[in-house]
C-alpha cells in the first residue's frame, strides 16, 4: 500500500526536496506552501501522514495541529511538526503533535522517522 503524506511549508525549495525524496521512496506526496488551504487539503487527500511547519506564512502549524487532533475525525493522523526557530517543548506538546524534528534535518533521519511514525 503506498502510504498518502501532506507536506505543508511555505518553503517551497524545501518542499520540492521532501516531496522529491519521499516520493522516490514510494510515498504519494501532496504539497501545500500555507495554512489557509490545509483543511481543506487533509479532506480532499487522506493523507496518513502529515509534515507540518510551525511557522507558516498565514499560520502556526502548532495551531493547526491541535484543530485537527481536536476533530474526530482527523485525530489519528500523525502530526510531525518541524521547525528552524527555538520552540518551547510544551507548545509543541500542547499542539498534540506526535512528533517534532527542528531543521534543517537530515533527510535520511527524516525519511525514518516518518517509516516509524507509519508503521502502525
Amino acid at each position: 500500500m503506498m502510504h498518502k503524506v501532506l507536506l505543508v511549508d511555505d518553503d517551497a525549495d524545501l518542499l520540492e526536496m521532501v516531496d522529491m525524496v519521499l516520493t522516490k521512496q514510494g510515498y504519494n506526496v501532496s504539497t501545500s506552501s500555507n495554512g489557509s488551504s490545509f483543511f481543506d487539503r487533509v479532506h480532499s487527500f487522506k493523507p496518513d501522514l502529515i509534515l507540518l511547519d510551525i511557522f507558516l506564512g498565514d499560520a502556526d502549524g502548532r495551531t493547526l495541529c491541535l484543530q485537527l487532533k481536536q476533530a474526530p475525525a482527523y485525530k489519528d493522523i500523525p502530526i510531525m511538526l518541524y521547525s528552524a526557530g527555538h520552540i518551547p517543548m510544551h507548545t509543541i506538546e500542547k499542539s498534540m503533535a506526535n512528533e517534532f524534528v527542528t531543521k534543517p534535518f537530515d533527510i535520511k533521519q527524516l525519511a525514518e522517522k516518518i517509516k516509524s511514525m507509519l508503521a502502525f
